[in-house]
C-alpha cells in the first residue's frame, strides 16, 4: 500500500470522524482519480480504501455518481448515512 493511498485514507476517515462527531446525518465526498491508476477494469483501490475508512467511522454507503473533473479523469461523489444503530441513538 502505498502512502498515497493511506493519506487519503487517512485524511478522509478524519473529515467522516469529525462529521460524525458533529452529528451529521450526511456525509458527502468527492474521491479523485488515482494518479498512477492503469485505465482498466478492476479495482479502484484508493476508492475501495477511502470507502472502507468512511464506513470504519460510523457510515454506510447510501447513493453513488461518478462524472469527470476538468481534466476528464473520474471523480467519485459517494453519500454515507449514519449507521442505522448509531442514528437511532442520536436525537433528530
Amino acid at each position: 500500500m502505498g502512502f498515497i493511498k493511506q493519506a487519503k485514507a487517512d485524511n478522509i476517515a478524519k473529515e467522516a470522524q469529525d462529521a460524525f462527531a458533529a452529528g451529521r446525518y450526511f456525509f458527502a465526498a468527492r474521491l479523485n482519480w488515482p494518479a498512477t491508476h492503469h485505465f482498466l477494469s478492476g479495482e479502484v483501490a484508493d476508492w475501495s480504501m477511502q470507502i472502507e475508512a468512511i464506513e470504519r467511522a460510523g457510515w454506510v454507503l447510501s447513493e453513488w455518481a461518478v462524472g469527470q473533473d476538468k481534466q476528464g479523469k473520474p471523480e467519485a461523489y459517494p453519500v454515507f448515512k449514519r449507521r442505522r444503530e448509531q442514528a437511532a441513538r442520536t436525537p433528530q
